[in-house]
């Protein structure tokens, strides 16, 4: 299983928490039954005067060759950028966004032409890469633009939560407009599919959250409800889809209903967001269902305010190389893998 992971904002805590994450993980990747080769998509130079000036004291051994990083006993294949890029902590810097992007635009090219079975993306500054011209609203919109005819699903895990995103990256605003019952149809039947594909759930139950206060106090607070999410329902259930709702999203949250389900569809960013990263404490997914490769990152940004002092919290990192190693194992055993075209 070969598993590339980019670099993400050199200046932001993505390299300190990915190698940190990496030696947690080490003594359970020998019992894994598939090898494993992890690939990091880097600029060799930024590499190492990223861990030489990061006060994280992590076991990183100088280049065996000008292409493999040691890291513990784990050996790192770097595949190198050509964008340099200087450290400086703990600011947005265009070189640094120029970087991220080629890293990313490298792991997207790897992917299409399956050298590689899933990508671990670090965190990004969204503005920075825009100052240099990338124009996605986030990292699962960039994937998804990668495969076209394919509608990924962003998706956040936990142990105990599963929140799905109708909208991702889109102003408020909008919202309303975007909540239509074939759009939201479509999306819920994706997720089913998904579920049942990576979670190995063969029924899955999925809980929708409703748009308005009250999930529209029976058309008092909006109509959206009764207009399209209800119908949008009702038909699914008819077709053997488990989806209830929609519920109010205060109260599904304070008496902690969601534990009576496999996912929950919040339809705007942050009414998933900021219960599920209250929840999910340290241990959260960010990822991209719906895709030929499997595709992670930790719910977490770039951390500028911490960027080097090597106190970094690394459990979200960890989870998301975890859960990818669970999703490749889990494909694998499906036969869903796709076998790599041929060694890097």
């Amino acid at each position: 299983m070969r598993i590339a992971c980019t670099i993400g904002d050199c200046n932001g805590i993505g390299i300190e928490v990915w190698a940190k994450a990496l030696l947690q993980l080490e003594h359970a990747l020998p019992r894994s039954p598939h090898p494993v080769e992890w690939l990091l998509i880097a600029h060799p130079r930024t590499l190492m005067e990223y861990f030489e000036g990061c006060r994280c004291q992590l076991p990183v051994h100088p280049y065996l060759r000008d292409s493999e990083l040691r890291l513990g006993s784990l050996r790192i294949e770097v595949l190198p950028c050509s964008t340099y890029a200087p450290i400086r902590w703990g600011y947005p810097d265009r070189t640094a966004a120029q970087l991220a992007a080629e890293a990313l635009q490298v792991a997207a090219d790897l992917a299409r032409q399956r050298l590689v079975h899933a990508v671990v993306t670090l965190p990004i500054s969204k503005h920075a890469l825009h100052s240099v011209g990338w124009r996605f609203p986030g990292q699962t919109e960039f994937f998804a633009r990668q495969y076209p005819g394919y509608e990924p699903i962003m998706l956040f895990h936990a142990p105990e939560l599963r929140v799905a995103l109708l909208t991702t990256h889109i102003p408020l605003r909008r919202v309303p407009g975007a909540v239509r019952a074939d759009t939201l149809r479509s999306f819920l039947k994706r997720l089913h599919s998904a579920l049942q594909w990576d979670f190995a759930l063969p029924s899955p139950r999925i809980a929708l959250l409703g748009l308005n206060p009250h999930a529209g106090e029976n058309g008092l607070l909006g109509k959206e409800e009764q207009e399209f999410l209800l119908p949008a329902v009702h038909q699914l259930q008819q077709e053997g889809v488990q989806v209830e709702g929609p519920f109010p999203a205060d109260a599904f949250f304070g008496w902690h209903r969601y534990r009576d389900y496999d996912a929950v569809v919040a339809l705007y960013h942050d009414q998933g967001l900021i219960p599920f990263k209250l929840l999910a404490q340290r241990s959260g997914v960010n990822v991209t269902l719906g895709l030929p490769i499997v595709r992670t990152s930790p719910a977490h940004g770039v951390a500028y305010d911490i960027a080097g002092q090597g106190i970094a919290d690394a459990h979200s990192m960890a989870a998301a190389l975890q859960l990818t190693l669970e999703l490749l194992q889990r494909r694998q055993e499906q036969d869903m893998l796709p076998t790599p075209r041929s060694r890097l």
